[in-house]
């Protein structure tokens, strides 16, 4: 006869039933993780060409339009909480300061015709991007479209890395589907509203000083105004404007649990309807729709609680995160364009041809934390291929204004030159991304567009980059940028795939 067995001990089973429960933890997080970043577009790609040539040899009347729909989210289901992206997990909206919006603007020069959408929201990935390109109708005629995300840390999030705790997605995929619908019906209702314009391009000069502050040496920032102005030629009256500056919305900070458009709500809100204070009218606004774009806020560009911020209307200082201190940054932005505007002698233009190259690009992924967020779950976007993403830049030109996308959070010294070997920098090398974009661009006045079609993060010029000591400039640690960049090698990559851009649309005749 056989002898029966002898039970395993107790620890025995409990170590089996551990090994078990953690195999089974790993195959499933592994399976999430391949499930999270499968290719939602699998095989697409984007190499778009467009030539300026038929508006030059045919110019037909600029045309500009102008759609906004309202994004804030219900709060009102304690069930269903809200939770704010950009700063730490839990952080739940209780309140509505004011609303969320996308606003879109679309130009056509008789031949082609582009549009642009500006999200208040933390930031939107690619997918998210054709996500709003698919649900444009085709007799919108759009020949390229830009999707911008003012980069506002008071928003939902929208990108997965700040729900209730470290393991679980803040993103509400309903809410995330009604974005996609509403960006979609702002560029649709752009396109309904356009009529002929006189457009007029301004860069108006502005010191960051007691605006915004560079968290990270070298201090370089983007905090030059830059300005499309439309106004309508057929009763003399402003359609509305297009934006651009660099410095993140998250003037309330991190205790802020007020879902609130931040600064570029107050720019567009005091632009349409000037600026008041009490009732009182400092200075009136303009009428129509105006459209916020960030651009340079790597680095990092913020008004930070140390900043203070002096509020002319009022002869107040405020330096306490606070709306009142949101709202000053905002009209001091608004008076420096209002009175531009009051005293422009600038000449206007009525045609202006457009041209247009845009690609895909590949990037990989580096960045062992954004692997992690994929594998618990949280980091939800594609990957064209393993430990690879796909990505999207472009170059446009309007007459003599070009804007270039970038997709992400590129640091100042990329755009505007001062990139440095710095001291203490794990690559010990001379800088590889010169020239400065804006020194390769076509035009006279040059946008950047940041968070543009894509959320990478930041973009960091490899002679800067520091992750290992000894860390630049002898900091006791390492630097924030990096544990939120794709990797080492993503500066390179933009620089030179936007470098052969800018050459190509210069080509163009």
């Amino acid at each position: 006869m056989p002898v029966p067995k002898s039970p395993l001990p107790l620890w025995r089973r409990l170590l089996r039933l551990l090994a078990l429960l953690i195999v089974l933890f790993l195959c499933g997080s592994s399976a999430r993780f391949f499930w999270m970043t499968r290719d939602r577009n699998p095989g697409y790609t984007l190499n778009l060409s467009v030539s300026p040539s038929a508006a030059i040899a045919n110019p037909k009347p600029l045309k500009a339009g102008f759609g906004r729909r309202i994004i804030t989210p219900d709060i009102s289901n304690p069930a269903r909480p809200v939770w704010l992206a950009g700063f730490d997990q839990g952080r739940s909206a209780l309140r509505v300061h004011d609303d969320l919006y996308a606003v879109a603007i679309v130009i056509d020069d008789g031949s082609h015709r582009i549009g642009v959408v500006s999200i208040d929201s933390i930031g939107l990935f690619h997918d998210d991007t054709l996500a709003i390109r698919r649900a444009l109708a085709d007799e919108l005629n759009l020949d390229y479209v830009t999707v911008c995300a003012t980069h506002n840390h008071s928003t939902p999030d929208l990108m997965g890395l700040w729900g209730r705790d470290i393991l679980h997605s803040g993103v509400d995929p309903e809410y995330r589907a009604r974005v996609i619908r509403d960006a979609a019906a702002s560029l649709t209702d752009a396109v309904k509203s356009l009529q002929p314009v006189r457009l007029t391009a301004h860069e108006i000069i502005s010191s960051p000083e007691g605006l915004v502050a560079d968290t990270r040496k070298p201090e370089v920032f983007d905090a030059d105004l830059r300005v499309l102005h439309c106004v309508s030629i057929a009763d003399g009256q402003t359609l509305g404007s297009l934006v651009g500056w660099g410095n993140h919305p998250e003037t309330p900070w991190a205790d802020n649990r007020d879902l609130t458009a931040d600064f570029p709500g107050i720019i567009r809100n005091s632009l349409e309807k000037g600026i008041i204070y009490d009732g009182k009218v400092h200075l009136p606004g303009l009428g129509g729709i105006h459209v916020f774009v960030n651009g340079a806020v790597g680095g990092l560009m913020t008004t930070h609680p140390s900043v203070t911020v002096k509020d002319p209307f009022i002869k107040a200082d405020f330096k306490i995160p606070s709306h009142d201190k949101t709202r000053a940054v905002g009209n001091v932005l608004v008076a420096r364009i209002l009175n531009r505007l009051a005293t422009n002698t600038l000449p206007s233009v009525t045609t202006a041809p457009i041209a247009i190259e845009a690609q895909t690009l590949e990037i990989p992924v580096a960045n062992r934390g954004f692997l992690v967020a994929g594998f618990l779950g949280l980091l939800d976007r594609g990957h064209s291929k393993f430990l690879t993403m796909r990505t999207e830049i472009a170059v446009i030109q309007i007459g003599t204004i070009s804007i270039t996308c970038i997709p992400g959070e590129i640091y100042p010294e990329l755009v505007n030159g001062g990139v440095v070997k710095t001291p203490g920098g794990d690559f010990n090398m001379e800088p590889l991304e010169i020239p400065p974009l804006r020194e390769l661009m076509p035009g006279q006045v040059k946008f950047i567009f940041g968070l543009a079609n894509d959320e990478i993060g930041y973009i960091i010029p490899k002679s800067e980059w520091d992750m290992e000591a000894p860390f630049n400039y002898g900091a006791k640690g390492a630097p924030y940028g990096e544990i939120n960049s794709l990797g080492p090698e993503t500066a390179r990559l933009l620089h030179t795939a936007l470098s052969r851009l800018c050459k190509k649309i210069q080509a163009q005749p």
